[in-house]
């Protein structure tokens, strides 16, 4: 019911177009205050990070410190390109062919506990810049920095309902949000058998719709002969092993050498 009311009131809003069809510049401006707004509360969000996940602090304040300029990215290509139409070239001369680009509707964005703030930006900050309004399912163990992201995206200027963000864990609110008819788009970051999950659950509401999903990770390490130095290449690969507890999307799983 949560997720339902969630969904409906973003698809209200998107409808009544406080954001949708807002000129892509004025949603620059707005996106570029969030980042504004962003740096000058990196220390609370940091802290906050730091205490609901486990994570160090140290890696928290370097993490951290590049989520503003997402905003600030996606802001600028706002602002720059306007989501312009454009004319592909054609070699029937008597026929014209227009590209225009438009919002989707409403985007469910389901994010992962182990960089909480950081990939929510990644997949707020386009789909807001592109017209969209947004439910964001963050992760049940570690929500707080992302509903306070959500608030300091309000006070940057967003409407009202244009980004929900509901708690709750996957088989429930998750669950819902994938197999939810007005959805347009969903977005889904974790482990491969909880995103094929979602795939199913999508094919089985009945609507074919858009699906993105960054899955799992098992990255290897390369260290080579001709390495500078032995004891440089063992503190690289223990970093990329280690790094956040081990818990990363691109985490050193295998040495080969």
């Amino acid at each position: 019911e949560d997720v339902d009311l969630a969904v409906r009131a973003a698809d209200a809003a998107f409808k009544r177009g406080d954001w949708s069809d807002l000129n892509p510049r004025a949603r620059g401006r707005v996106l570029a205050r969030a980042a504004e707004l962003l740096r000058e509360n990196l220390g609370e969000l940091v802290e906050l990070e730091t205490r609901q996940t486990g994570r160090c602090l140290r890696e928290y304040k370097a993490q951290l410190g590049r989520v503003p300029e997402w905003f600030e990215y996606h802001a600028s290509y706002a602002a720059a390109k306007g989501f312009e139409g454009r004319l592909p070239a054609l070699t029937e001369s008597d026929h014209v062919n227009m590209v225009w680009r438009v919002p989707l509707g409403v985007c469910g964005l389901i994010t992962p506990w182990n960089h909480p703030v950081l990939i929510a930006a990644k997949k707020i900050s386009v789909a807001l810049a592109a017209g969209n309004t947004v439910v964001v399912k963050p992760p049940l163990e570690a929500p707080l920095t992302v509903l306070r992201l959500a608030e300091l995206l309000s006070d940057a200027g967003l409407p009202p309902s244009t980004l929900q963000v509901l708690p709750g864990d996957g088989p429930a609110a998750g669950d819902a949000l994938a197999r939810h008819p007005v959805v347009e788009k969903l977005d889904f970051t974790g482990g491969t058998a909880t995103g094929l999950l979602i795939q199913k659950s999508m094919a089985e509401c009945g609507r074919v719709r858009s699906y993105c999903a960054e899955l799992g990770g098992n990255a290897p390490v390369l260290v080579f002969a001709d390495t500078r130095s032995v004891e440089e290449a063992v503190d690289g690969v223990l970093f990329s092993a280690y790094v956040a507890s081990g818990q990363t999307c691109v985490s050193g799983k295998r040495t080969l050498g």
